[in-house]
C-alpha cells in the first residue's frame, strides 16, 4: 500500500511539472501571474519587476493541492528557493528592501535584521552588503530545519543586546507566525522590534496575526499574492480527492 501511495505521489508531481512546463513556455504565463498579485501598501517592486521575478525564477506553481508548512492546503504555491538560486534576483528584492529601510528609518536607524539561517539569510546578507556604507546593520540567524521547515529560537550567529531595535525577516509568510517569531527572540532578548519584512505574502487577507502586524509595525513586502489557504477539513481539493503534494515534494522546474 505504501508503495502505492509513493507512486501516486510521484505521478503527481511529474504530471505536475509537465504542466508548468508548457505554461512557463506558453503565452499564458503573465496573465496568470498578473491575477495573482495585489497592491502592496507601500510603493515596493514595480509590477513588471514583480512579474519578470515571478516569471524568470518559475517560482510559483498553479492547479495544485499542496500542503504548506503551518499544514494548511492551498491551490497556488510559491517556492523561494527557486528565487533565492539567481544572485540577481535576490539583488533585485534586497536592493528594494534597502531603499526601503533607509526611507522608513532614515532619521532612527535599527541595529540590525535577524532572520532564519534558511535562503532567507541571502535577502538578509545581500541588503547588509548594499547598506554597508549608509546605515550599517548586524545580521543575526536563527536555526532553519530545512525537513520540517520550522524554525527555532536559539541565535545561531551574531547577537541582540538590550535596547537593539531589529528588523525581522522572513522571505514568505502566511499567518505572520514566523517573523512574529522572529521578533520574539528579539525581545526576549532585551531588544525591540523595529520594523517586519517578508519577500512575499502568500495569502488572501484571513489570518488575524498578519492584519495585526501591518497595522503595529513598519511592514515591508516585495510581492503581496492572493493565495487562499485552507484548514484540512475546509478544503475542497481534498473533497474532491486532489491528490495532496507536500511543499517539500515540488522541484524547481
Amino acid at each position: 500500500m505504501m508503495s502505492s501511495s509513493v507512486e501516486s505521489s510521484s505521478d503527481a508531481i511529474q504530471a505536475l511539472i509537465d504542466q508548468h512546463v508548457r505554461l512557463y513556455e506558453g503565452p499564458e504565463i503573465d496573465g496568470r501571474i498578473e491575477r495573482l498579485i495585489r497592491d502592496a501598501p507601500h510603493p515596493t517592486l514595480s509590477s513588471w519587476d514583480i512579474l519578470r521575478l515571478l516569471r524568470t525564477s518559475r517560482a510559483l506553481y498553479f492547479d495544485s493541492h499542496v500542503q504548506v508548512v503551518s499544514g494548511h492546503h492551498t491551490s497556488t504555491y510559491v517556492r523561494f528557493e527557486s528565487v533565492a538560486r539567481q544572485p540577481e534576483l535576490i539583488t533585485l528584492i534586497a536592493s528594494n528592501m534597502a531603499e526601503w529601510i533607509l526611507q522608513t528609518f532614515h532619521h532612527d536607524p535599527p541595529t540590525g535584521i535577524i532572520t532564519t539561517s534558511s535562503d532567507a539569510r541571502l535577502l538578509a546578507e545581500r541588503t547588509g552588503e548594499l547598506l554597508a556604507h549608509r546605515m550599517p546593520l548586524r545580521i543575526v540567524l536563527t536555526p532553519f530545519d530545512p525537513a520540517t521547515g520550522k524554525i527555532g529560537t536559539d541565535i545561531v550567529h551574531g547577537r541582540v543586546e538590550p535596547g537593539d531595535r531589529f528588523l525581522s525577516l522572513n522571505d514568505v509568510t502566511t499567518r505572520g507566525m514566523c517573523v512574529s517569531k522572529l521578533g520574539k527572540v528579539v525581545t526576549d532578548q532585551g531588544g525591540t522590534v523595529a520594523g517586519m519584512m517578508v519577500f512575499a505574502r502568500r495569502d488572501s487577507g484571513q489570518f488575524p496575526l498578519m492584519e495585526e502586524l501591518t497595522v503595529n509595525y513598519p511592514f515591508y513586502v516585495s510581492v503581496d499574492l492572493d493565495m487562499p489557504q485552507w484548514e484540512p477539513s475546509d478544503c475542497f481539493l481534498c473533497k474532491d480527492n486532489r491528490p495532496l503534494l507536500s511543499w517539500k515534494e515540488l522541484p524547481e522546474l
